[in-house]
């Protein structure tokens, strides 16, 4: 993924923010980098560090691969009864990063004419971004 963005949409390396849990294809630096461990701080990190200076015309891409689930909604916006989630590698003690927060931090901020890519590889990630959009499959 990170080749393609470079080759194919000229994105250079301090445009790219890379956490990873330490995968033995990793290069050392990444497996012992405290900022690219994706614990819920730096993944929180991450998602404001994406949107921060971004400006009409601007192109961001979000990419995700990894756990997701879903924990119980109390705020009653969700029609099923469920926020859904992405897991950091820290989530049993600091907990999950609820779909509400993901669009407080990279979707309401953007401002108008800014484009945002999600790529999104977990479980229940089909409304981890929380628009206000349905996508009908059957039409």
């Amino acid at each position: 993924m990170i080749s393609k963005l470079q080759k194919l949409f000229h994105f250079f390396d301090i445009h790219l923010k890379i956490s990873t849990a330490g995968r033995p294809f990793q290069n050392a630096e990444a497996e012992t980098d405290p900022y690219k461990i994706p614990t819920k701080h730096n993944m929180r990190m991450a998602l404001y560090w994406l949107v921060q200076g971004c400006q009409p015309g601007d192109s961001l891409v979000f990419h995700y691969s990894g756990h997701g689930s879903r924990q119980r909604n109390y705020n009653g916006d969700e029609v099923d009864g469920y926020d859904e989630t992405l897991c950091p590698l820290d989530f049993e003690t600091q907990g999950m990063i609820v779909d509400d927060e993901i669009n407080a931090s990279i979707v309401r901020p953007l401002p108008h004419g800014v484009r945002l890519h999600a790529i999104i590889d977990a479980c229940h990630s089909g409304t981890v971004l929380d628009l206000p959009f349905l996508c009908r499959m059957d039409r």
